[in-house]
């Protein structure tokens, strides 16, 4: 199977210029600094957008944009974390090779597409309020009473500073979405991963509610919503791409399906793919895989860490290694810890 490659936005931020430090004000954005149509037309201008839309998005929302950015390469991140003992490990070292690996449509991309534009979400959501935005602040009150709040008794109230993530939504699909056209398969699968990475915050927003009332009663009960932390996310699109369907486009080219008929159709939370992954074994530059050789592994683990299945059963080498640690640690009243330094020796193993 052969497919072009067009633009995607997953790399784009890496390519972005070097952001310009204005600092951002009080909470709800009412203080957040802002940028001249000048300074937004520079930044804007330097960033290689795939679409246009983008350019002008960037325009129009300067300061929300550079969250875009640091919610892409939170993404990133979490994607190496989640990978880094895998033999497909989301190195992003050589931008090109991220962008080969992209053109194939396998589950890692598939994961790639939803943590990134979860990212995007993400790091958007947060600046609303955190005040860093004059574009957004915090969440509007709902009307729905908090669960629990109306069993519990006495008054209750949306308060605080509930986490935008209506705000970092929209604006997460206005930059990871508008590349892709549902017009065929690799759009339709990208689109619904973004969307799927997206829906793994929405749907997992806990309500923390705070009582306040004379001698600990709770007279009154302030509540708000905030998001789950980010490796919370991250082990959330994990699950969802160990369980990845792989699908196809129905006749009429409008939707995917399961290739296998007696797989049920996935949902607008699952992940999908229309590819078999590459071969990560051995380099292949074309397909995005670095290979692994001269990688870390773990000689008495049997999982996925393990010299065996990370070397794909080409042995290893070990060598010892000094590293320097803090020992023999104390607490010193008040209030300082003092340690000494202390070398350790350790039988390091790497794939050959």
């Amino acid at each position: 199977m052969t497919y072009t490659a067009r633009p995607t936005n997953i790399s784009a931020p890496f390519s972005s210029p070097r952001l310009i430090n204005k600092p951002g004000g009080a909470r709800g954005g009412s203080n957040a600094i802002r940028w001249s149509t000048g300074e937004a037309r520079r930044y804007c201008g330097a960033v290689p957008w795939p679409v246009r839309r983008q350019k002008i998005m960037c325009e129009k929302f300067p300061r929300a944009t550079t969250k875009v950015r640091e919610g892409a390469n939170l993404g990133i991140q979490e994607c190496q974390h989640q990978f880094k003992h895998r033999l497909w490990n989301c190195s992003t070292a050589d931008i090109s090779v991220l962008q080969r690996l992209l053109s194939i449509r396998s589950r890692e991309t598939a994961f790639l597409h939803a943590i990134v534009s979860a990212g995007v979400a993400y790091g958007v959501a947060r600046a609303c309020s955190t005040g860093e935005l004059q574009e957004c602040s915090c969440s509007k009150a709902k009307t729905k009473p908090p669960p629990g709040a109306e069993s519990a008794g006495g008054e209750w109230e949306w308060g605080g500073c509930s986490h935008n993530i209506r705000f970092g939504d929209n604006l997460s699909k206005e930059f990871m979405d508008a590349n892709e056209v549902a017009a065929d398969d690799t759009g339709l699968m990208n689109l619904h991963n973004n969307e799927a990475g997206r829906k793994s915050i929405k749907a997992n927003m806990k309500v923390t509610c705070k009582c306040h009332g004379v001698s600990g009663s709770c007279a009154t009960m302030v509540c708000w919503e905030s998001m789950p932390s980010f490796r919370q996310v991250g082990d959330i699109i994990m699950g969802k791409y160990h369980g990845a369907t792989y699908v196809k486009i129905n006749k009429k080219g409008s939707r995917l399906r399961p290739r296998n008929k007696r797989h049920k159709r996935p949902t607008a939370h699952d992940v999908v793919y229309l590819d078999d992954s590459p071969d990560y074994c051995e380099v292949d530059v074309a397909k995005g895989s670095y290979g692994t050789r001269g990688r870390k592994c773990n000689r008495t683990s049997a999982g996925v860490d393990g010299c065996q299945l990370l070397c794909c059963n080409r042995d290893f080498v070990s060598r010892e290694e000094t590293t320097e640690e803090s020992c023999n640690c104390k607490f010193k009243w008040c209030c300082e810890v003092t340690c000494k330094k202390c070398k350790k020796k350790e039988l390091v193993h790497y794939c050959k």
